[in-house]
């Protein structure tokens, strides 16, 4: 077997592995900011829900 074929093969599966590791990095980074944005989706609907009511209460008292 010709050895460049397998220098090759090596320096690509190095690549590849440097690759995945990028990749694992990236997801676990993104999985970190989506529970971010998670939260401030739910406070913001809490938020919302607090405001509503008031209109609703402001509402009642006009009627």
């Amino acid at each position: 077997m010709d050895l460049s074929i397998v220098i090759r093969l090596e320096e690509k599966i190095d690549q590849l592995l440097a690759r995945k590791k990028d990749l694992e990095e990236r997801c676990r980074q993104l999985i970190a900011e989506n529970a971010v944005l998670l939260q401030e989706k739910e406070h913001v609907g809490l938020e919302l829900d607090r405001i509503l009511a008031k209109l609703e209460g402001l509402d009642q008292e006009v009627s």
